[in-house]
């Protein structure tokens, strides 16, 4: 017969006010005890479940896989864990065999603990980590068509411009200095884009310059090559940032305006970053031929990625835009005390 704890007891006001369903009951499944949290599950009070067959209280496919785990555990003597579900919520459940002092199991007592949140944070880290592989394929495949497009092209036309220049200096003719400009130029094009590529595969080491001179270098070699004007301003002071955030706010100048470019077809483009230590913003705007937002499909690939890394990392991001009125896009992210950095604006 089971010693009864006493209310007033410590070991009984331990088990109460412990988080996990706590249950202890015969081989043949009938309870002798269950505290708080237990009693709480069955949605019945401790007073009615005492006595009660255990595997009565769960569906009849559910109680017998319960029956078959806590007959290995009386057979083998060891404890077993597993996990269960029951209704829409996830449990780790560990199953104890007691034994007397003959040796033969007496009593078997449960632990069930609620792992729901740990069991939604793990599907939501998987939906994540899926979308990320997906940006990732996505961005290679328009990194590819655009080295086939763009490269593939200078590529055929330097080829075709060396073979004129050697079927000219084969059949005697000595003026080729046209054809050399003209080819020297296809080379300097394709120069320009392989550096475009590789700012846009490699930010550059965040730890050797500042993050708003180093978007503003990006700024500058953005205009440059795309004709765009560029306004860039920036508080005097300036900090250090994480990689993950600098990296970040890289990635929306670049996003911005190659979307300036390529889509929103703009003459200029104006870029603020602000700073203070708790949190960085940054914005950039375009006088180009804006879109309507409500249709999804019009963010691609680019601005989507865009949005998961900054809430990935705590932050906001958003893009305001509306035909004919050019297109806005704001991210902010936290900033943690410790980890900002003042620097001299010289850094």
């Amino acid at each position: 017969m089971m010693t009864r704890l006493k209310k007033s007891e410590p070991a009984w006001e331990l088990l109460e006010a412990c988080p996990d369903a706590i249950e202890l009951f015969d081989p043949g499944g009938i309870i002798l005890y269950v505290n708080k949290t237990a009693s709480q599950l069955y949605a019945k009070p401790a007073d009615q479940l005492i006595g009660v067959n255990v595997w009565s209280l769960y569906p009849s496919s559910q109680a017998a896989h319960r029956k078959t785990i806590v007959n290995k555990a009386i057979t083998s003597g060891l404890p077993v864990q597993f996990t269960d579900q029951i209704k829409e919520q996830w449990f780790s459940v560990l199953i104890y065999p007691l034994s007397a002092t003959s040796g033969r199991i007496k009593r078997i007592i449960t632990f069930t603990h609620d792992i729901t949140q740990q069991i939604h944070a793990e599907e939501r880290l998987k939906l994540t980590s899926l979308k990320l592989f997906t940006n990732q394929e996505d961005e290679r495949r328009k990194i590819a068509q655009d080295l086939h497009d763009d490269l593939g092209q200078s590529m055929t036309a330097l080829l075709l411009s060396l073979q004129s220049i050697r079927n000219e200096i084969a059949s005697g003719q000595s003026d080729v200095g046209n054809q050399v400009i003209e080819t020297i130029h296809i080379v300097e094009d394709m120069l320009r884009h392989i550096r475009q590529v590789l700012y846009e595969l490699r930010p550059p080491a965040f730890s050797t310059m500042s993050l708003p001179k180093t978007l503003e270098e990006l700024s500058s070699y953005l205009a440059l090559s795309t004709g765009l004007r560029v306004i860039f301003s920036s508080q005097e002071q300036v900090l250090s940032i994480p990689s993950a955030q600098a990296t970040a706010l890289y990635r929306l100048v670049q996003e911005g305006m190659n979307n300036a470019v390529k889509h929103a077809k703009a003459n200029c483009v104006w870029i603020n970053f602000e700073c203070t230590k708790e949190e960085v913003n940054i914005s950039l705007e375009d006088d180009g031929q804006g879109f309507d937002p409500s249709e999804r499909s019009t963010y691609g690939i680019g601005l989507q990625g865009l949005r998961e890394r900054f809430l990935m990392l705590g932050g906001n991001f958003d893009v305001e835009s509306a035909l004919g009125k050019g297109t806005r896009l704001f991210g902010s992210l936290p900033l943690g005390s410790t980890s900002v950095n003042w620097n001299s604006p010289n850094t």
